[in-house]
């Protein structure tokens, strides 16, 4: 390694390492020690919340071994210029990492440097601070020491913060007024024809399955090779008696449009910027934003299983376009996968006084159906009821009937 490649992944080191007392695995990492490998990449995931690498790696004995590697929230990686097009399987990369305590190959991405020989790199704004809180002796704060006086000491020099995109938790860089920002709502638009906020439930008009598909959607279009082949695989193994591919089994979230057609209440909460939806299965969170802002683009996309859902007025019918899909683990239904190449179009209207919601869809995706694939469907709202907490326990999954692990 050249010695200019050396120094920048010290400086990222560095860096990095401020951020790690904040990550919250950090606590099986050696943050007292730093060690440079060099390997192939086998897995690369950029996905909120985290980087996560596989590499295979020479050791010293002449050996492959395979180094499982988590790196910083996506936000951070974001604001140093590193995307989904960083880095691909196959690239030979260099990693500076803290190690895991157990000795195991594995650890925390301090800094990197692509195929490229591109350093991903910021400078540090803050005292490093390596030591994870649950490893650290309790210091008793100043005597006399009250609760304002400790606020006043630890306040952030501008309030309200303005995001940077490397804070905790934080899924933006401050390029745009947040939906629930005060002068994003407090902006002079017309009044909205309707307001989602409440509990909706799906309308499952099961006396009619083979009709309408309760919550599929009857009839399926034309599918490509590729859907076709997936679907009948479903078919065969579903008429035996056996699961198939549904990743929902496994903590997948539903993704759209499952998550709009799944039983049960699903909580709206309406406002002029955005309306946001909480489910109560596994409580799955979906936002549809109604700000005007621009769709995101290129490598900024973050590919998920709701999509990117922007939604417009159009006389007494919402509009919401949406895209952005991840493509793996993803189902429109019970054999029938999508990929990133799906849109979803949506028509909401509201019917019988307020009490029904009526979603008109079009979906399309060329890498598995031909043309459009329409459907409508309908929530009624009801009252009496809340949305309480709800997980997808993985481990649980496996003592359910006819569910397996992985190999």
């Amino acid at each position: 390694m050249t010695k200019s490649v050396f120094k920048v992944l010290l400086v990222l080191s560095v860096f990095f390492a401020s951020l790690v007392s904040a990550h919250h695995s950090a606590v099986v990492f050696d943050v007292g020690e730093i060690i440079e490998k060099t390997g192939k990449t086998t897995l690369f995931t950029l996905r909120n919340p985290h980087l996560i690498l596989n590499m295979e790696v020479t050791n010293e004995e002449g050996e492959v071994e395979l180094w499982r590697l988590e790196g910083q929230g996506i936000s951070a990686m974001q604001a140093m210029g590193f995307d989904r097009g960083s880095i691909n399987i196959g690239d030979t990369i260099t990693v500076r990492i803290n190690p895991l305590r157990s000795g195991k190959p594995g650890g925390l991405v301090l800094g990197l440097i692509g195929a490229d020989g591109r350093a991903y790199i910021q400078e540090p704004e803050q005292e490093v601070r390596q030591v994870y809180p649950a490893l650290m002796p309790y210091v008793p704060p100043p005597a006399g020491e009250t609760w304002q006086m400790r606020e006043e000491k630890t306040r952030p020099a501008q309030l309200p913060v303005i995001s940077q995109g490397i804070a905790p938790g934080e899924s933006g860089g401050g390029n745009m007024p947040g939906a629930l920002d005060p002068e994003n709502l407090a902006k002079e638009r017309p009044p909205a024809p309707f307001d989602l906020t409440g509990q909706w439930q799906f309308r499952g008009e099961n006396e009619y399955r083979a009709n309408y598909g309760s919550f599929e959607f009857k009839p399926m279009p034309e599918l490509t090779a590729k859907g076709k082949t997936y679907h009948d695989a479903y078919m065969e193994a579903s008429l035996e008696g056996e699961r198939f591919g549904d990743p929902t089994a496994l903590c997948y979230p539903p993704g759209m449009p499952r998550f709009m057609t799944r039983y049960g209440a699903l909580m709206m909460l309406q406002h002029p910027t955005a309306i946001f939806m909480v489910s109560r299965l596994n409580n799955d969170y979906r936002v549809i934003f109604l700000d005007g802002r621009e769709r995101s683009s290129g490598y900024a996309v973050d590919r998920n299983w709701q999509g990117e859902s922007l939604g417009y007025w159009d006389g007494d019918t919402l509009v919401v376009e949406t895209t952005g899909f991840i493509g793996e683990n993803h189902l429109i239904q019970a054999g029938v996968p999508t990929g990133e190449q799906l849109k979803i179009v949506e028509r909401i209207s509201l019917i019988n006084e307020g009490n029904t919601m009526v979603s008109e869809y079009t979906f399309t995706d060329p890498e598995y159906w031909v043309g459009e694939w329409k459907h409508v469907k309908f929530r009624d709202r009801v009252l009496r009821i809340d949305v309480r907490e709800a997980n997808c326990i993985y481990e649980d999954s496996f003592a359910l009937p006819g569910v397996e692990r992985p190999d």
